[in-house]
């Protein structure tokens, strides 16, 4: 038969045997099946291994079969692709041909494309991802140059049934992208109102295609939804903005990882301030600017918030505008940025945090406290504090290293005390108060000209 007239598969279909069709036996198994219409996953590959279903051996005709019962099934729901040379034998013809057949089954739910050369066939593979309601489509370490990115993007915009979207190019299989070109694709993700799970990995994204990733779902990203998106960001994804959506926080999401994350205008639930206040507890928790204007925090979400910043480092600007939150709630940041217990107490305070929004919201001793944090040295701002709290420095903690440490209390004064003369006469009145002694025989050894001891230390 001349390779160039079509084949009649339908004609042939009723006195053609399956071993005509294909010599291998287990081909011949899986394609039984798929005649009987009973086949659910079917998976190509160029060898066989724990992916593959059918290994096409170069036969124009044994792929003819093969689309055609494909196009014919009504249980087919799972098609994959496995291995860069899965089509090797087989003539660009019959490939064509095959992907035809295969857009022509619209029973299909999952898609799987795991380290295969999609290009040149992608174009073909587009009317089978569009006829079918796939929920399921997985892109695992396949080579995407920019033309086939786009053209999956693209694609994306047809495939409203979508739920779960995972594609993760490894270093060196996405030729080219950038984090400009993947912000003009992903947009394309705005019609994919049901997606439940969303991986993006290798696709260079950066702070453009971060920012139009946040404007994809408007008014639709839930908790779970902020959860997908937070798994299939990059680890290169510091900035996250998700302003007016539908995040509660009702349960912990990983939240650490970021620098900067907008949640204005999402209605958080009473435990969302807790959820949040965790993640600043955390010694891991990377967030320097948090935005949760009109967040629903209130008097007790804010104190909250303000236990979380106790021993945190990092953050520098947490906006609460227009979250009624009165006197009572700010009430519980000065003590966490000056505690005045005791000195220790006070210079373990937290010297970060500089902005809380706007200046009128807050008390002036706070403000105070705030404008003071903006000082980039944190000696100078943990002294300040001590010095304006503590108007008599308690010696006591000290006098267990004898004169030793008097030079370095002197020297400490001289330093961020120069105003404080009356601070530095109590505080040495005080060592030598408790020590006497000490002084006496340290003055008297120095009339006689004995050589003052010195500190190892």
């Amino acid at each position: 038969m001349s390779s160039s007239s079509p084949i009649d598969y339908d004609a042939l279909e009723a006195t053609a045997d399956i071993e005509e069709m294909t010599e291998n036996e287990f081909n011949q198994c899986t394609l039984q099946s798929l005649k009987n219409d009973k086949l659910p996953d079917l998976w190509l590959s160029p060898e066989w291994n724990e992916h593959g279903d059918y290994v096409l051996e170069g036969s124009t005709e044994e792929l003819g079969w093969l689309g055609h019962f494909v196009k014919k099934s009504t249980r087919l729901e799972r098609f994959g692709l496995y291995g860069s040379e899965v089509f090797k034998e087989c003539s660009k013809q019959s490939v064509d041909l095959f992907l035809d057949d295969l857009g022509e089954c619209n029973h299909i739910k999952k898609m799987n494309f795991s380290y295969t050369i999609l290009e040149g066939i992608i174009y073909k593979l587009g009317p089978a991802m569009k006829n079918n309601n796939i929920i399921h489509l997985v892109v695992e370490r396949c080579c995407l140059g920019v033309p086939e990115a786009n053209f999956l993007f693209n694609t994306l915009r047809d495939m409203i049934s979508l739920e779960e979207l995972y594609i993760n190019c490894g270093l060196g299989d996405g030729h080219g992208l950038n984090d400009g070109g993947m912000a003009g694709s992903i947009p394309s993700l705005a019609t994919c109102t049901g997606i439940r799970k969303l991986t993006l990995n290798g696709l260079n994204l950066s702070t453009n295609s971060c920012a139009a990733l946040s404007g994809v779902f408007p008014r639709i990203l839930s908790d779970d939804g902020l959860d997908a998106l937070i798994q299939g960001l990059p680890t290169s994804a510091a900035t996250l903005h998700l302003g007016g959506n539908e995040v509660t926080l009702a349960r912990q999401l990983p939240l650490l990882r970021f620098k900067e994350l907008g949640l204005w205008g999402n209605t958080l639930c009473l435990d969302g301030p807790r959820v949040i206040a965790a993640s600043l507890a955390n010694p891991q928790c990377h967030l320097e600017s948090l935005n949760l204007v009109r967040c629903n925090i209130g008097n007790e979400g804010a104190a909250t918030l303000a236990e979380g910043l106790r021993n945190n480092q990092k953050l520098t600007l947490m906006l609460l505008d227009e979250n009624g939150i009165t006197e009572e709630g700010w009430n519980a940041y000065l003590p966490i940025m000056c505690n005045p217990a005791s000195i220790n107490a006070t210079h373990g305070s937290n010297h970060t945090l500089q902005d809380l929004g706007y200046r009128y919201m807050v008390r002036q001793d706070i403000q105070t406290m705030l404008d003071l944090n903006s000082d980039q040295n944190k000696s100078r701002v943990a002294a300040t504090k001590i010095l304006q709290t503590h108007r008599h420095l308690d010696m006591r903690p000290l006098l267990d290293g004898r004169l030793i440490l008097m030079p370095h209390v002197v020297a400490w004064l001289d330093r961020f005390a120069e105003c404080r003369l009356d601070l530095k006469l109590s505080s040495l009145y005080e060592f030598a108060r408790a020590m006497p002694m000490e002084v006496v025989e340290e003055l008297s050894g120095m009339k006689k000209g004995k050589k003052r001891r010195r500190s190892s230390a």
